[in-house]
């Protein structure tokens, strides 16, 4: 699907998408900051909650707009599409176990800080949710998984 400039060229026509995953991005950056440097526990303090509600809001709809490829089962896919689930479902995977890791990590360096502890719970959930998004993201940021349909196509 392409679209002409006002210069005669054409250039493909970019996906919602790719803004929706680049916000849920900076959106769970700002999320890990704000759990570090919140006055005891993330859960307690209402930037982070509002925060927490429009990563919410932002997922769900990045997940309605990559749902062609995501949640299809297998034999609706071809063997691109499928390869394509499987490695994003297995990057999120990852990105989750490191994420554990890393709160472990920090758990057992900061032990003697109680202040640090406290804040843990809320960098915890977040480095969680966005590790449950990053395939979202990763379909979001490459334009896969959008039902983009272009009626020229289907004659």
């Amino acid at each position: 699907m392409s679209r002409e400039g006002p210069d005669g060229t054409t250039s493909p026509v970019r996906s919602p998408m790719r803004p929706v995953a680049l916000a849920l991005c900076a959106l769970g950056a700002a999320m890990v900051v704000l759990s570090l440097i919140s006055d005891g526990n993330a859960f307690s303090d209402s930037w982070w909650l509002v925060g927490f509600v429009l990563w919410l809001l932002l997922w769900s709809v990045l997940r309605s707009m990559t749902r062609g490829v995501a949640e299809r089962p297998g034999a609706g896919l071809d063997e691109r599409e499928r390869g394509l689930r499987d490695r994003v479902a297995f990057i999120g995977y990852q990105c989750a176990i490191a994420s554990g890791m890393a709160v472990v990590l920090l758990m057992i360096v900061f032990q003697g800080d109680a202040g640090m502890i406290e804040r843990m719970p809320g960098l915890l959930t977040t480095l969680m949710l966005t590790s449950s998004a990053l395939p979202s993201i990763v379909l979001g940021l490459s334009d896969t998984g959008a039902e983009d349909s272009d009626p020229s196509q289907d004659e």
